[in-house]
């Protein structure tokens, strides 16, 4: 009797507790898109992976993962991290497009990403590029294969101008025919080195250029490493249209700028200046604009009214022009400078401006009260629609976002995944005064 009655109770409760699991919405996500070369050809057989999930891209380039948890996301990356044959190179969601190189050293290959519960982030562009590196083989000194030995195997690295050199040396595993992998992050001149048993072998001085991968490397091992014959190598180029296109820039004699004694107060006011951006004055309106670094585009609205000033309103060509020549990529293209490549890198960055419609959905305005006069669009379809319903009234609130690529402007939704990588604003003020504390 008291059995069927606690058995009638389980039965109960069971059924509740499925009646709730199959109600209540799923809060996983879904994340799916296609992988291209920088030629825009599908890469197919690459692994891409919001860990800890992963998927193999198709003969098409296209991938799709579901039921991602978004709790569980923390990078997007290509599988193997150390041995995979591409990197990224840029990542593109809703028609904005981000470069992980400018946050990540190159070994990282690694892109951070937040996903909304219950999202369906879709028509994803992974651009990659074929990573540099060396791939060989080691030989006995009878001429057969060194298989699935382990070896010390040493690699030396020298610029092209001989500003630096470095060697990195550690065991290695060959495969069963005894080849070797080993990816490189720079142009230089590279020598490998192999040791086993007592015997070793050097290869001859390679010079590894941009763009280039190299294979057929062939160590034979010897006693005397220096008695043995030469390597022999083959350099496989890998040529990427936009280098081939762009023409080399003149030569121009070098500047050699003595050296400075540390000032720790000159390094903070400057590094002051960079976090807080520096006025730049439009003659044109005699407006002036700056950029400056923020979290949200929240933090960038409120720091603007401190400054008695506005997230910027662009209300013609010569002022989106403007704005391009002095914070955009136009400038300093043909500057081969390390100095110079961070600024195009820089340049890349996208930055919110001040259009936006979150007093009334689809009703655009600028946050200054100023009227639309003029757009400059990157897409036909302005406001990057997705199938993320909230309860929350400020989801269906929309910003622009100038995209430093292109000059062409995006409007996402606020706490969308593109909303939370964008990291600087461009700030609008009249009525400058110049001197004054700010």
């Amino acid at each position: 009797m008291h059995r069927s009655y606690f058995a009638l109770i389980l039965v109960s409760v069971g059924s509740v507790a499925l009646f709730l699991l199959t109600s209540l919405p799923s809060v996983a996500a879904s994340f799916s898109g296609k992988v291209v070369d920088e030629a825009g050809v599908p890469v197919s057989g690459v692994t891409v992976a919001l860990l800890p999930q992963s998927t193999e891209t198709d003969e098409t380039g296209a991938f799709s993962m579901t039921d991602v948890a978004p709790s569980s996301v923390r990078n997007l990356m290509l599988l193997p991290v150390l041995q995979v044959n591409y990197e990224i190179h840029a990542v593109e969601i809703e028609s904005v497009t981000f470069y992980p190189e400018l946050y990540h050293h190159w070994f990282d290959n690694r892109f951070p990403i937040a996903i909304e519960p219950g999202a369906d982030v879709k028509d994803v562009e992974i651009t990659v590029r074929l990573r540099m590196r060396i791939r060989g083989r080691v030989l006995s000194a009878d001429g057969t294969p060194l298989r699935d030995a382990k070896v010390q195997f040493e690699i030396n690295q020298r610029r092209v101008d001989g500003s630096h050199t470095r060697s990195s040396s550690n065991p290695r595993n060959l495969d069963a025919e005894g080849y070797f992998v080993e990816y490189v992050n720079e142009p230089a001149f590279y020598t490998v080195t192999v040791a086993y048993q007592g015997q070793f072998a050097e290869s001859e001085k390679i010079l590894l250029e941009e763009g280039q991968q190299l294979d057929g490397l062939v160590l034979t091992l010897s006693d005397d490493p220096h008695a043995q014959p030469p390597s022999k190598a083959v350099v496989k180029p890998v040529f990427r249209p936009a280098v081939l296109a762009a023409p080399k820039p003149p030569v121009k004699p070098q500047i050699v700028i003595p050296p400075r004694a540390y000032d720790p107060e000159h390094a903070e006011a400057a590094r002051k200046r960079e976090r807080e951006g520096m006025w730049a004055l439009n003659p044109d309106n005699r407006h002036a604009y700056k950029v400056i670094h923020c979290k949200t585009r929240e933090e960038a609205e409120t720091r603007a009214k401190a400054q008695g000033a506005y997230l910027v309103a662009i209300n013609d060509a010569a002022e989106q022009h403007w704005l391009l020549e002095v914070f955009g990529q136009k400038s300093l293209l043909n500057d081969e400078t390390e100095q110079a490549w961070h600024l195009k890198t820089f340049r890349r960055e996208s930055h919110w401006i001040g259009l936006t419609d979150k007093t009334k959905e689809g009703n655009l305005y600028w946050d200054n009260g100023e009227p639309l006069t003029y757009t400059n669009w990157g897409s036909p379809e302005k406001i990057v629609e997705d199938t993320v319903h909230s309860q929350n009234d400020d989801a269906n609130q929309h910003y622009t976002v100038l995209i430093g690529r292109t000059g062409k402007w995006q409007m996402v939704r606020q706490g969308s995944s593109v909303a939370g990588l964008i990291e600087k604003a461009i700030l609008e003020k009249e009525n400058f005064i110049a001197g004054t504390s700010e």
